[in-house]
Order: C-alpha cells, then structure tokens, then sequence
C-alpha cells in the first residue's frame, strides 16, 4: 500500500504544481486505486477547463485586435480596390488592366481574411430554423459554378429521400458548408471528383440526424495534422487564413452536431457533418447508418 500511496502524493504534488499534463496510472483495485482515479478524472477536468479559459483568453484578444484591424485596414482597403477599378476602365493596355484585376483579387483576398478574423473572434447570435439538408448544400454550391468549371473538377451529389428537417443557423451552416468546399477545391487544382451525399444516421449518443459527407479526390492530408486542421490559426497554405475549418467546426457545434475529417494520403478526404433531427420530425423508414 505504501508505493501506490507514495504514487499518488508525487503525481498529486506534480498536478498542484501546475502541471496537469502529468499522467496519473492508478494500480491497485483497493480504495487506495479508487482515489488515485478520482484525482485522475480530477486533473482531466481541470486540464480541459484550463484549456477553455486559456481559448477565451485568446479569443478576447482576437477580439480586440480584430476590431482594430477591421477598423485600420477596411476603408482603406476599399478606397484602393474602388480606385483600381475605376482605373481599369480608363486603360487600354492590356497588361495594365491585367494588373489592376491582380491588385482588385488581392484587396478582395486581404478583406475575407479580415472577414475570417472578426467572424472568429466575434459570432453572431445563432439563430436556429427548420431547414433540409439538401436546400443548405444547394445553397452552399450556389456560388463555385464557375470555380468547379475552371477548376475541371466534376461534381456529383447524392441526396437520400426523404430526409428529416435540422435545426440550424442555415446561414453559417451554409457559410460552413462553403468553406469545406473551398477547401476541397483548393486541394484539386489539376481537376478532380467532388462528391455530397446526405444520408439518415444517428449520432454517437443515438440520436437520430443526417449526415452530410464531402468527399474530394486530391492528394489526401498527412495523419500527422490531421488532428490539427479545425485549430483556430493552422494552415498548410501560405494564403491561408487558419480560420475556415476552424469557423466551420463552431457552426456544426453549435448546432448540436459533430464534424470529423478522414483522409488517406494519395486518395483524397472525406469531411463527414452529422447535424441532429429537428423535433417533432419523424424518423424516415429507410436503412440508417451510424455517423
């Protein structure tokens, strides 16, 4: 009794020292065991809740600098981008206007990552609805017409009838949705297969939802960042803004759904959402998977 005993008043001085990393093996079945695995799911408790305040510590910070930033840099930036399409009006050389449509793209590009920062450091109020899966991907898709054209990449969509309404902000679900597909997209700059598909699935707890899966044929992402690509600020592209999974995980969240990414390097990556039923929906009769 004396080593376990002994264990546990180490580790129990480690964690009171600041260091709730430490890990904490209980060995014994006895009450002795049964002690040092309360502490244990103690120490994770606390771990977890040092981690959410050290996050809204960030995000108060963010959130001041965004205002800043929003403030210094958006009417500027607006001035410039009026300017230089005034000016591409007035040219006839081709190789001027041509850099004038450069210098408009890079003001447009400078304002979403200013966009991306406020929109991350300062949500909205969410403002739940009945909405179908379907309308929010239709709606999400509205807008790359002309990208998946340019782009080569060939599009195909599966939506499984019927399925129940959710209950979603349907304007971040679709600003969700949005970002993904931009994702996948910028993963396929040589062309390749986009597929959506919506299904009936329940959730982990056993509640009943849909899922919704995006699936690209790029190069895959490798298994050593896959567990970090919704981390506020981690991007792979150096014009990337690290905020787009991030604000698209948030929305899924808050929603009462889970979102989750798969990837097999060389054969591309599936972003599965899997968002709860609306109440008062019935369940459809078809076959259901489990998200």
């Amino acid at each position: 009794m004396a080593r376990p005993l002994s264990e546990l008043q180490r580790a129990m001085a480690v964690v009171g020292a600041g260091d709730l990393d430490h890990e904490i093996q209980p060995r014994s079945r006895d009450e002795i065991g049964d002690l040092a695995r309360a502490f244990a799911r103690m120490t994770e408790q606390l771990r977890q809740s040092h981690a959410q305040l050290v996050q809204s510590e960030k995000l108060a910070s963010i959130g001041q600098m965004a205002a800043a930033v929003a403030h210094g840099l958006r009417n500027p930036l607006a001035s410039l981008r009026a300017a230089a399409q005034l000016a591409q009006h007035r040219v006839d050389a081709p190789a001027a206007r041509e850099q004038l449509g450069a210098i408009v793209e890079q003001v447009d590009r400078l304002d979403l990552r200013i966009a991306h920062l406020l929109t991350f450091s300062r949500p909205t109020p969410f403002r739940p609805l009945r909405e179908s899966a379907r309308t929010l991907v239709e709606g999400a898709l509205s807008g790359f017409s002309d990208l998946l054209r340019q782009r080569h990449v060939e599009l195909t969509l599966t939506f499984a009838d019927p399925l129940p309404e959710i209950r979603v902000d349907p304007m971040r679900l679709e600003q969700a949705l949005t970002e993904i597909v931009s994702n996948a997209l910028d993963a396929m700059p040589e062309g390749g297969k986009l597929h959506i598909a919506t299904r009936l699935a329940d959730g982990d707890g056993g509640g009943e939802g849909v899922a919704l899966e995006l699936t690209d044929t790029g190069p895959g992402i490798p298994a050593e960042i896959l567990p970090n690509l919704c981390e506020p600020f981690f991007t792979t592209r150096p014009e990337g803004t690290g905020l787009g999974l991030a604000i698209a995980k948030r929305y899924v969240e808050e929603a009462g759904g889970r979102l989750a990414i798969t990837s097999t390097p060389g054969r591309g990556a599936t972003v599965r959402i899997w968002l709860p039923m609306a109440s008062g929906d019935a369940a459809a009769a078809p076959a259901r998977s489990h998200a």
